[in-house]
């Protein structure tokens, strides 16, 4: 194919000028004098990575990287997440220091993506990751730093959506199901259409005590008082103590009650994250500012089982919004 001769830059791809890129460095400078301050240490990764980084991540990122061989024929990528190249580091024992490590980061992510609709294959990450302790405190903590980021850059209109991976988790547990119909029950709740959801798990002959309560999760968006009220529904055990979980974490969080939302329906990404999820949104923002949570298997897919939790804020909503 006959390429035009012009000069510019390949689709999904722009250039930062200007006003926009002294926004961003300031921005950039505030979240690092926040995370200083609360003793965490920077690094920054290699931008590239062996594809198998990703493929262990647990996460849909591996089928979205830009891919490229190097001169021994290895299968490499540009880098799509910060945190699986972060747990890559951890498991090589490459850091010093004892346990617990705690980690920020800031730098350019690839991903192929919908460039039509506005979202770029580049944009820019800064986030924090915990590693070493799997205690409600330290949820607390990561949360506390995340929100003490956001306000060192002056952002304060933003929403904290709270969920449990333990809560659907237990349920799926009992639903009996596998496969394509357990996804496409997936596909339903993200999708809030629980008529849907319900006829399909007539129709496949889910227990109804089993479909009752994921119908009461599925209800349950909105505040601690329906929290509390679903709990009474829910039997599973496991689902039982994450929501036991929440409301712990809830009230360890007392500054913020009149910003939080409890959606247990947001499950994208539960094969990654093992405990408290969440997501951080503002009004004026059509996607998600930033989202993290506990994710304690992944170090154990390097050879190093330890727990960890963290998030990460796209620096291009965070512009828009400073």
């Amino acid at each position: 194919m006959k390429r035009n001769n012009t000069i510019g830059l390949p689709s999904g791809f722009r250039d930062i000028l200007f006003e926009e890129a002294r926004t961003r460095r300031a921005i950039e400078g505030s979240f690092g004098e926040a995370f200083a301050v609360a003793g965490y240490g920077e690094i920054a990764p290699s931008g590239v990575e062996f594809l198998d980084v990703y493929a262990r991540g647990k996460q849909s990122v591996k089928d979205v990287t830009f891919k490229f061989l190097d001169r021994e024929d290895n299968l490499l990528a540009l880098r799509a997440d910060f945190t699986p190249a972060i747990a890559r580091i951890v498991a090589t024992g490459a850091l010093d220091g004892e346990m617990p490590h705690r980690i920020w980061y800031a730098g350019s992510v690839f991903r192929k993506t919908d460039w039509h609709r506005g979202r770029f294959h580049e944009f820019r990450q800064i986030g924090a990751e915990l590693i070493g302790l799997n205690s409600l405190e330290r949820d607390v903590e990561i949360l506390r730093l995340a929100f003490s980021c956001l306000e060192s850059a002056g952002i304060s209109d933003v929403q904290l959506h709270l969920n449990h991976a333990g809560i659907f988790r237990g349920i799926i547990g009992s639903l009996g199901l596998t496969g394509e119909s357990l996804q496409k029950v997936k596909t339903e709740i993200d999708r809030k259409d629980l008529r849907r959801m319900t006829s399909r798990l007539k129709s496949l002959g889910v227990a109804d005590e089993v479909q009752s309560q994921l119908e009461a999760v599925c209800r349950c968006v909105g505040t601690e008082g329906l929290l509390r009220s679903t709990r009474k529904d829910v039997l599973i055990e496991e689902s039982c103590r994450a929501m036991d979980d929440l409301l712990e974490l809830a009230e360890r969080l007392p500054c913020w009650k009149d910003r939080l939302l409890f959606d247990l329906t947001e499950i994208d990404e539960l094969e990654y994250y093992t405990g408290m999820m969440f997501a951080i949104f503002s009004p004026r923002l059509k996607s998600e500012l930033g989202k993290g949570g506990r994710y304690d298997a992944l170090l154990q897919e390097f050879g190093r089982s330890l727990p960890a939790v963290g998030f990460s804020f796209s620096l291009d909503g965070l512009a828009e919004l400073a």
